[in-house]
């Protein structure tokens, strides 16, 4: 039995488009927070709803229109780590803490890990955030 060259070529193409789908889909469940945004009432430090936008690695924390805080974040193994870039909370630029996270629905939960921050454990623990889709 002969296989011709077509036959090899389509498999070879097959292949490697299974191959980008797997990839493209893995580097997606790396983060799934990423591009995503969440609305919840954070005690900043009256209970004030904020939304959190996620992008690919920067957590941008709004209260209407106005950014007030800005992370860069990272996940693994179910946790973030957060570090202030700046913004209007007491929280020292640079200061990290991390949380072990879940999503359950439409809901994003964190829970401290440990803080170098007091303000931020007080506006992020116990809050339970909606997902939100920014309109």
């Amino acid at each position: 039995m002969k296989i011709s060259k077509l036959f090899y070529l389509r498999l070879i193409v097959i292949t490697v488009l299974m191959l980008d789908l797997i990839s493209c889909e893995s580097k997606k469940s790396s983060n799934p927070l990423s591009d995503t945004q969440w609305v919840g009432m954070a005690k900043i430090p009256e209970e004030t709803e904020v939304v959190l936008k996620f992008s690919s690695d920067k957590l941008d924390v709004f209260v209407g229109s106005k950014v007030i805080e800005n992370m860069s974040y990272t996940v693994s193994n179910g946790e973030i780590t957060l570090v202030k870039k700046s913004g209007g909370t007491p929280c020292n630029n640079g200061s990290t803490g991390k949380y072990k996270y879940e999503t359950v629905g439409d809901n994003l939960i964190m829970t401290l890990i440990s803080d170098e921050c007091t303000a931020r454990i007080k506006s992020v623990q116990g809050v339970i955030y909606k997902k939100y889709d920014g309109k």
